[in-house]
């Protein structure tokens, strides 16, 4: 669980992760060393489970984005775990999520035009007992955002 140093301490670092143990302290008033211990402590946790880059993904040449939604019509334990390992090998998806409802999977991928995202569908189609129901390509983002509201 966290405390509301914790949130505080969390909050600091989703604007900036670069800011210095001291940075933090100063602003929030207090010294380096428990500042320090929180931060090992939620990391050794799971609840800081890492420190990213984020990338303007226009200028890296990966400027369309796509959300793929998947129906698996032969639904077993094997064909999920081929699917889902199948996927997380794939650089261009960003994002995988298992649903609840009509569609059972939506993938958020990114690639650089229509062309490279017409390859990447026929890799999908080759993944067994998986029909892509509809893609969703993006025309411009409104609100993207990496924090979570703590």
């Amino acid at each position: 669980m966290t405390d509301e140093l914790d949130k505080k301490i969390l909050n600091f670092l989703q604007k900036d992760a670069k800011l210095t143990i001291k940075e933090l302290a100063e602003s929030l008033e207090m010294s380096t060393t428990p500042i320090f211990e929180r931060i090992k402590r939620m990391e050794r946790d799971g609840v800081i489970k890492g420190y990213v880059a984020l990338v303007d993904q226009e200028k890296v040449g990966r400027g369309q984005t796509v959300f793929i939604n998947i129906r698996m019509p032969v639904y077993t334990a094997e064909n999920v775990a081929e699917f889902e390992e199948t996927i997380r090998e794939m650089p261009q998806v960003l994002e995988c999520y298992h649903l609840a409802g009509t569609i059972d999977y939506q993938l958020k991928v990114v690639v650089e035009n229509i062309k490279e995202y017409d390859r990447l569908l026929l890799e999908i189609s080759k993944i067994k007992n998986v029909n892509v129901e509809s893609s969703v390509i993006v025309l411009h983002d409104v609100k993207q955002q990496t924090a979570i509201p703590l």
